[in-house]
């Protein structure tokens, strides 16, 4: 799910978080991509040292450090961000768009918003509290990038297939600790759930819902200490659009191409 990234940066977010974009999983490539807006008239050539000096901590954090052996390029395209990011990742077959999230209001929160809505690309969704947990030391940056996937919260209201398939990818990419489903739906089976979480080798349990999707999801998020929230925008946008734009938590919006 990892290998082709596209990294879309605004330059807002801690400098720490570049690198989690190639610890968390088996990355190849990493494209980091500027889009400078159609109304903000600066001259591009002002934004291409802030991208290239982005390239090379890219390079010497993941592959002199860390001898990861990760390729990365630069993308400066003028534009409405969020068509420019899909459009770019669907050209590069991108296997995964990274942001940073901004609430709404501002162009990158409303870039994110686009994404979910009409981008056919998986998108990991960083949010600012992440960037805090990771802006104290390398030490403390290479441990919460290892460990997004230690606590993963999964809502469902209906057929969970897809998350299972992308648990099941998961554990082949970044260490898992613990799923926990949030169900939704009285059609969901508990025990046949946690059945097959324990087949793809994972451990984690079920909650049956009993109030609203929003409120009901943070609250789980809280109550277990999730590391990450993932969606289906396919089967559950409202809910992918709602918890992404009201939550702290860091997202993984899963799309089907």
């Amino acid at each position: 799910m990892f290998e082709n990234i596209l990294y879309a940066t605004d330059f807002s977010e801690s400098p720490f978080m570049l690198p989690c974009v190639g610890i968390i999983g088996k990355t190849k490539k990493i494209h980091l991509l500027h889009v400078i807006d159609e109304q903000n008239h600066i001259d591009p050539a002002l934004f291409e040292p802030r991208m290239h000096e982005a390239r090379d901590f890219l390079d010497e954090e993941l592959n002199i450090e860390r001898n990861r052996g990760i390729s990365t390029d630069v993308h400066l395209l003028p534009g409405v961000a969020g068509r420019e990011i899909c459009s770019i990742a669907e050209k590069l077959d991108a296997s995964l768009i990274v942001v940073n999230y901004h609430k709404p209001g501002g162009p990158a929160g409303s870039a994110t918003m686009e994404l979910i809505r009409n981008c056919r690309r998986d998108l990991l969704v960083m949010t600012l509290l992440s960037s805090k947990a990771v802006d104290q030391s390398k030490m403390a940056m290479e441990a919460y990038c290892t460990n997004l996937f230690r606590r993963v919260l999964c809502p469902v209201t209906g057929d969970p297939a897809a998350k299972l398939e992308a648990l099941r990818s998961l554990t082949e990419e970044a260490s898992i600790g613990s799923v926990t489903f949030l169900c939704f739906s009285d059609n969901v089976d508990p025990i046949s759930l946690a059945d097959s979480l324990n087949g793809i080798g994972l451990k984690g349990g079920v909650i049956m819902a009993e109030g609203t999707p929003r409120k009901e999801i943070v609250a789980a998020a809280e109550k277990t200490d999730a590391s990450i929230i993932m969606l289906d925008a396919g089967a559950e946008m409202g809910m992918a659009l709602s918890i992404v734009a009201d939550s702290e938590f860091p997202a993984l919006v899963l799309k089907h191409p």
